[in-house]
């Protein structure tokens, strides 16, 4: 025979005669017919369906046991679970036949009446006494010469999780309204147990990254170094605040020969576990080739090289490195894109400017250290990350360099420690009781 489409297209787009709709309901029909045996028999698989279903909270046990009572309730040949809400974007999760065998290969089924239960949200079902009608349904329903077709929308919470497809090929079989209605009350029930699996499944990884999370902080509060307490010529103090429970800040303070010392403050782009683990690479890639060089500006210059490439693009770190020299009253440093070092000496509190751009990004750029800064007793080195100066109040007002300058000029008499006693007091003053949206790390080193 020559059908009057020669081009092939799916049958899905055949605009039915009028005339010859197939007999099609939806949820009007009751599960109640008024006949009390099968009453009675609808009424207990519905309430099995219940406690079967709402006694499981394993996802793939819950949507294997969807289809399985799905072909037990409709004696139907086929069941196919269909997961998603948009007719053209749904899959094939499970595709069974009344014998339990699993479906596979290229299924066919009536992507009409699955669009129409999906448009209007409602149980619907085909009775296709001829081969007009199966073509009115679609291809699909013509080649599968299938005589039976019900579909139910399966929504929970307000929101389509899926559709639950019954078909059949047995000219004997015909979904009654009696079956589009139970068929569609199981649905609904079957909704919110996938919607409940699918939420047991979600809580039990969230917990499973919050103890990912939980081991990466202790790891990271061991490798992070300790204050050193014995620099001869200078006192050092830390404060150390992660956003989470792992931090994209980093830092380190490493002794060197002649009395000399090397500190180092960074902040890679977010915050997590990710940037937890890329912090302490850098950190143990300075601590290398400190054990080389004393050049900062060539120390830099390879911790770059190593991020670019064995970093991901669009990733990158600030990083400021220093040396210091407490005997000699002298400071050298490198500054990758970081906020600027504070110096607070009786004169005033000057910002160091930036010697080059953040880490990981150009793969050949070359550092250059800045010119050496004199320093004398009395003077306050202090560094920090973004989390300080961006930290922000209820009104959105960021606490701001100027205001950092002014805490730094006021409490430059005191100890190290006292200093950022008091730059701590400033920030969570200006915070107030909000929440502090980043990491940040700050250190002071008082020159005596």
């Amino acid at each position: 025979m020559k059908w009057p489409w020669s081009n092939k297209k799916s049958m899905e787009e055949a605009k039915p005669a009028p005339a010859q709709r197939p007999r099609k309901e939806h949820e009007t029909s009751t599960i109640l017919t008024g006949d009390a045996t099968e009453d009675s028999r609808s009424l207990q698989i519905l309430l099995d369906t219940i406690a079967a279903v709402t006694a499981n909270i394993d996802l793939d046990t819950v949507l294997s046991d969807i289809v399985d009572r799905s072909l037990q309730v409709t004696s139907a040949e086929r069941a196919i679970l269909l997961l998603g809400d948009q007719p053209d974007e749904l899959t094939v999760r499970i595709a069974q036949d009344r014998e339990g065998r699993t479906l596979t290969g290229d299924l066919q089924w009536s992507r009409s009446l699955v669009r129409r239960c999906l448009e209007e949200g409602l149980a619907v079902r085909s009775v296709v006494q001829s081969d007009q009608e199966a073509l009115e349904l679609g291809q699909s329903v013509y080649d599968l010469k299938l005589r039976a077709v019900m579909c139910a929308p399966m929504r929970a919470r307000n929101r389509t999780v899926g559709v639950i497809y019954v078909d059949s090929r047995a000219v004997r079989r015909e979904f009654s309204a009696r079956d589009l209605a139970l068929f569609g009350a199981i649905s609904a029930q079957l909704a919110i147990s996938v919607e409940n699996a699918r939420l047991h499944a979600d809580s039990l990884e969230k917990a499973k990254l919050q103890k990912d999370v939980e081991i990466a902080r202790r790891i990271q509060q061991h490798l992070l170094p300790p204050v050193p307490k014995d620099v001869v010529g200078a006192q050092i103090a830390l404060r150390y605040v992660a956003a989470e429970q792992a931090s994209g800040d980093t830092y380190d303070l490493v002794a060197m020969r002649d009395g000399r010392f090397a500190l180092m403050i960074g902040d890679v782009t977010g915050h997590g576990v990710g940037a937890a683990l890329l912090t302490h690479a850098v950190q143990a890639a300075l601590r290398s080739y400190l054990e080389l060089i004393d050049d900062v500006a060539t120390i830099v210059t390879r911790i770059n090289q190593r991020l670019v490439a064995g970093v991901e693009t669009g990733n990158f770190m600030s990083l400021l490195l220093a040396i210091v020299d407490p005997r000699q009253g002298t400071l050298k440093y490198v500054n990758a894109g970081h906020p600027g070092m504070m110096v607070a000496q009786r004169n005033g509190v000057t910002v160091l400017e930036k010697t080059g751009m953040v880490l990981g990004v150009v793969g050949d750029q070359v550092y250059h250290e800045s010119p050496v800064v004199r320093l004398e007793a009395g003077d306050v080195l202090f560094v920090h990350t973004d989390g300080v100066d961006e930290a922000m109040s209820k009104q959105r007002e960021v606490f701001g360099v100027e205001r950092l300058q002014q805490v730094l000029s006021r409490a430059r008499g005191r100890t190290a420690d006292e200093v950022l006693t008091a730059v701590e007091d400033a920030l969570w003053q200006h915070v107030g009781d909000g929440a502090v949206e980043d990491d940040f790390t700050m250190i002071a080193v008082k020159l005596s």
